[in-house]
This record gives structure tokens, sequence and C-alpha cells, in this order.
């Protein structure tokens, strides 16, 4: 019992070692648009300015808050008003601060009620030495501190715009966030089934290169020094060299499209593999697209829109200039020096209005100007957009009924390459005929690629315009 128990777990080992790990390599698209979502640089920048946009709009919101500030100071000074100002703010102003150099010229300092000269010294008579202390108080030391709050009743309505103004823009930096999710979506769906695409392009340019190598192997074409048949032989040749430079080139395009799904999801395995499905069945599950043009735009459109109704409201806003502002403030001062601590308080309303500011004219004239042209950008934007997508549902529709046609006329043309081939072993045609449906099932295998390629891009296009978030969000 033991030994069979054994040999089932090596049994299982050794099948486990033999399965393909290519399944493992194997990469869903919505597991790719995953990461996408994540990763992507763009997504990540035009995040961040969405949060930056909505940020100010929160702060405009705040407007009607008062405005609450201080000021602390201390300062030495020998100027005569402030000094003077630092006493009174101390409520200390004393007579002798009051003293000029006029108290020496006064006649009481010299003459009695009789005006008769003094006998004696006496008070009055002192002021003949009085200082000049109003005029020269010498350097001194003050503190003083400031508490307010101001509180506009008024603003003429440039506050409340600039919200407004804010508001319209976090809106189109939302739809601008929804535009870069299906541009990246876009380029990630196109760039995934490219690879895809020139994994099969690849293929079927192998299969053909290995069918000429085949044939030039068991017959000897031009052997024989008939002219006909050598020229067969060369139109064969340069063939096959053709088909190896597509082959290159599509396996560039191929390396492109991982580069870039390694750029947008920073996350791809070593040997990435696409799941297997041709571009129509791609289409439908993971690009759908409005079938109809009626108010059909992309987020880009509807962004434009927004900045245009702010700069509109950015009118108003500028018309604010030439209003009055009324507001209410109040303050508390706090006074402190060499001879004491005091306190007081002002309050009152005020009424601000600029009569005439040189920066001010012109400027509703501009900002009116400026919404006109945002208007005129988002409409320009519009029309185009609806414009090319009805381009875009037609080609759609044409490219979808030319890749069933291709598809059919390779499969013709590979019919034709295998009865061309037992004309040929039977001598029924040369070689110059042969290589002529050579050259036909290349093409229409070239021919295939393209239309394919082309009907992705333009799917995913068509994609942009879609409302249906299955995988955009």
């Amino acid at each position: 019992m033991n030994s069979l128990v054994r040999t089932l777990i090596l049994l299982g080992v050794y099948l486990v070692a033999l399965s393909p790990t290519k399944a493992d390599e194997s990469v869903g698209f919505p597991e790719i648009w995953e990461k996408v979502k994540t990763n992507s640089p763009s997504i990540k920048a035009k995040a961040l300015e969405l949060r930056a946009a909505e940020i100010a709009k929160e702060n405009s919101d705040m407007h009607w808050l008062p405005r609450i500030y201080t000021d602390l100071r201390n300062y030495n000074t020998n100027d005569p008003g402030l000094n003077f100002q630092g006493k009174l703010g101390q409520r200390a102003a004393r007579e002798s601060d009051f003293s000029t150099l006029s108290v020496r010229q006064r006649p009481s300092n010299y003459l009695d009620s009789n005006n008769l000269p003094y006998q004696n010294l006496n008070a009055n008579s002192l002021n003949i030495a009085a200082k000049d202390t109003l005029n020269h108080p010498g350097s001194n030391t003050y503190s003083r501190g400031t508490l307010g709050i101001d509180v506009a009743l008024y603003e003429g309505g440039s506050k409340s715009n600039l919200s407004k103004m804010k508001q319209k823009i976090v809106e189109g930096n939302r739809y601008e966030v929804s535009y870069i999710r299906k541009k990246e979506y876009y380029e990630a769906a196109v760039a995934y089934q490219s690879v895809r695409n020139v994994l099969e392009a690849k293929e079927g340019i192998e299969r053909l290169i290995k069918r000429i190598d085949q044939f030039s192997k068991f017959y000897k074409i031009g052997a024989s020094g008939n002219p006909t048949e050598y020229s067969g032989a060369l139109a064969i040749k340069s063939l096959r060299l053709k088909l190896e430079a597509i082959r290159g080139d599509y396996l560039s395009r191929g390396q492109a499209a991982i580069e870039m799904l390694k750029l947008l999801s920073g996350f791809l395995p070593d040997k990435f593999t696409p799941s297997a499905d041709n571009n129509i069945n791609f289409s439908e599950k993971y690009l759908p697209y409005p079938k109809s043009d009626s108010n059909v735009n992309t987020s880009l459109s509807n962004a434009y829109s927004s900045y245009a109704e702010s700069a509109l409201i950015g009118v108003d806003t500028e018309k604010a200039r030439f209003l009055p502002k009324v507001g209410a403030y109040a303050e508390a001062y706090a006074y402190d020096g060499n001879r004491s601590t005091a306190t007081s308080y002002n309050t009152g309303i005020y009424l601000q209005m600029n009569l005439l500011n040189p920066s001010d004219i012109g400027a509703v004239k501009e900002a009116r100007t400026k919404s006109d042209a945002a208007r005129k950008k988002a409409d320009e934007i519009r029309l185009k957009e609806e414009s090319n997508f009805r381009v875009l549902l037609f080609q759609e529709e044409t490219l979808k009924k030319n890749i069933l046609l291709a598809l059919d006329s390779l499969k013709t043309q590979e019919e034709q390459l295998d009865l061309s081939l037992r004309l040929f072993r039977t001598g029924t045609i040369h070689s110059l005929q042969l290589a002529d449906v050579f050259g036909k099932t290349a093409e229409s295998l070239i021919s295939n690629v393209n239309l394919n390629s082309e009907y992705l891009k333009i799917r995913a296009e068509l994609n942009m315009y879609s409302n249906l978030e299955n995988y955009n969000e």
C-alpha cells in the first residue's frame, strides 16, 4: 500500500514537471487594465491635478469666514510720533512729554502777574531750562501687539463667483481624468491586441516561408537553364527575402507594443502571451461604442465646455472690481514700555471702492474676450468630435466587412496555392506562374494583417465616445 502511494506521488510530481508553463504566461486584458489603472503615470498625474483643483475649490468655499489676524512688534525708535504714540498706548503720558523749546520763551518765565520781574526763582522760572522732549524724545523701546478680525459683509460677488469658477474647473478636471483613463484604456487595448496580431502575422509568414523552403528543397527551379523557369526562381527567392523583411518589421512592432504595455502597466511577464481572441471578438468584448451619433462627445469636449463656463463666470468676477466692498472689523491692542502696560480696542465698519485703478481698466473686456474664445474652442472640439465619430462609424462598418472578405480571400488564396503546387508538379504550370500565386498569397496575408490592425485602432477610437464603463472604470 505504501509503495502504491509513493508511486502515485512520484507520478504526480512527474506530471506537474511535464505540464506546460505557457498557460501561466497568458495574461487576460482585464488583468492588464487593472495594472494600468494603478500604475499609469498619466492617470496618477491627472488624479493629483484633480485633487489640487478640489482643494482650491474647498478653500474658495470658505470665503465667508472672517479673517483673523495678529501683529506683534518689538521696536526701538527715536521717531517723535512713534514715541508719543507708544507713551499714549501705555496710558502713561506725562506733562514733561509735551515740553518743547517754545516753553523757554513764555513771558511767565520772567514776569509775574503784575508784569514785574520775579525777585526770586520759582516754578515758572525753571521753564527757562525746559527740554525739547516732544520733538527730541530720544531712543526708546516699545512692544505692541494687535489682534484683529475682519468680516466681509459685501464683496460685489467676487468671492462667490470665484468659488463657482473653481467648481467648474473641478468638473473640467474630472472630465479630463475620465478622458485620460479612456485614452490609456485605448492605448493599452491597442498594444495588447497588437501583440496578438503580430504573433498571428509572424506565424502566417513563417508558414509561407516554410512552404517556399520546402518547395525549393525538392524542386530545383531554374536548373534546366530555361529563362522562364529561372525568372520564376528569382521571383520566389525575392518573395522570400521580402517576407523575411516583413516578419522583422512585425516583430519590431510587437516589441514596441510590449514596451508600451510595460510603460502603462508597470507589469508584464517575461514571456508575455495575450489571450487568443481575434480582433472582432476582442473589440466586442472590450471596446464597446455607441451605435447612434446623437449627442455623442468624448470627455475632452465636456472638459472644455466646463472651462468655458468657468471663463464666463470670470466676467462677473472681474465686474466686482468696480463694486464697493463693505465689512466690519475689530482690533484689540496691547502696549508695553518702560512706564507701563495697557490695552485698547478699535471697532467699526468700512466701505472700500476703487475710484480709479489703471490696472482695472479693460479687465471686464479682457475677461469677456477670453470667455468667448473658450466657448469657441469648446464648440470647435465638440463639432470635430461629432464629425469624427460619424467617420469612424462608417470606417468601422466598412473595415469589418473587408476583414471578413480578406479572411475568405486568404483562405481561397491558400487553396489556390495548394492547387498550383499540384499543377506545377504535373508540369501544367511553370515556376513563374507559381511565383505569382505565392506572391498573391503573401499579399492576401499582409492585407489581412493590416486590415485587422486598422480595425483595432478604429474600434479603440470609437470606444473613446462610449459611456459603457464595464472595463473603462
